[in-house]
């Protein structure tokens, strides 16, 4: 038998112990024709996030998610189908929501409302086991739903005046002239505007989706997996800085060499490329320069096992031939 038919029996055997009850089976049915009821009018809402440069990697999060749910499938193995009616709890909060949306007219619960609809059926469903299983990759999902305008706005704008103060320092230390008058750098003979576009939101939330996947998949303890997480922001933000400060070179060397560099397209040109080419390898670089330091830095300790009397007890007697060779020395 290969290795590759062991594998494969082994996702079989996998899949059917996963499998639910025939009653579990059909409350998932009813309450996935539900889901796809009520929350068949956001699928426009959330394609036209999706399209939106912010929220690209949207389509990617509900892949992970199931990546998540694979990976973690020794928790539910066996599954007993042992449903829980506090799973009614999460789809009341789910139903409100519903209703808020409507009341209130507030836009963005109607997608929020997915994440406790998915946790409560969870729990109805499969029971605690089910929910602990599940819930990292119902958490995860927050990542393809798009921001409240407010909250998205303020972060715009805050994210904007950190981003200009960072690149503004960093552009002087260079020895490039520079003055920040507002959101907008003022260099020598061209003002380089930080657009609320520009912001770095987008990385924020990539490199958030980043930090926490990373965090559910890899075996840390659980304070190094909130420090990789709370370092999402930082590398966000120097990433984004980067790529202004390199806008800021690349026109100052326009300035001093026309005919190498045309500064009338290479705004253009760098805001194209930099979420690819700039922004996410040097983020990348960054998260992978954390890891590395946390691992070098930090050194788990030791397994320390105790001996047991007898094999101490062995140790330490000699045997009967060395006793008789220690003999024949000292004679």
């Amino acid at each position: 038998m290969t290795t590759e038919q062991k594998t494969e029996r082994t996702w079989q055997e996998d899949l059917r112990q996963m499998k639910p009850e025939p009653r579990s089976l059909v409350a998932m049915a009813c309450l996935a024709v539900a889901f796809f009821w009520f929350n068949w009018s956001s699928r426009g809402t959330l394609l036209g996030a999706w399209s939106q440069p912010d929220y690209q990697h949207g389509p990617l999060v509900p892949l992970f998610s199931l990546f998540l749910l694979w990976i973690r499938r020794d928790m539910i193995i066996p599954f007993t189908g042992r449903g829980s009616w506090w799973g009614m709890a999460f789809l009341a909060l789910w139903a409100w929501m519903r209703v808020a949306a409507v009341y209130f007219n507030f836009g963005s619960l109607p997608e929020m409302s997915v994440l406790p609809f998915l946790a409560g059926m969870a729990l109805f469903v499969g029971g605690w086991q089910a929910l602990r299983w599940a819930w990292p990759a119902i958490v995860f999902l927050a990542f393809m739903l798009p921001l409240p305008g407010d909250v998205q706005t303020l972060l715009s704008i805050q994210l904007q005046g950190i981003a200009t103060r960072i690149s503004v320092y960093a552009i002087q230390t260079l020895g490039i002239p520079s003055v920040a008058v507002g959101n907008v750098i003022q260099l020598t003979d061209k003002p380089l505007e930080v657009a609320q576009a520009c912001s770095g939101l987008r990385m924020m939330m990539m490199f958030f989706a980043l930090c926490i996947g990373a965090a559910f998949v890899i075996k840390k303890p659980l304070w190094e997996k909130l420090l990789i997480i709370a370092s999402a922001a930082p590398i966000a933000i120097l990433s984004n800085a980067a790529r202004i400060i390199v806008t800021a070179v690349c026109l100052e060397i326009a300035r001093h060499w026309p005919s190498l560099v045309d500064s009338t397209n290479i705004e253009g040109t760098i805001h194209d490329v930099a979420g690819w080419a700039i922004e996410m390898p040097c983020g990348m670089l960054l998260l992978w320069a954390e890891l590395t330091l946390l691992s070098k830095l930090l050194i788990p300790p030791l397994e320390e096992r105790p001996l047991m009397m007898g094999s101490l007890m062995t140790e330490q007697a000699p045997s009967g031939s060395e006793r008789r060779g220690r003999q024949e020395r000292r004679g």
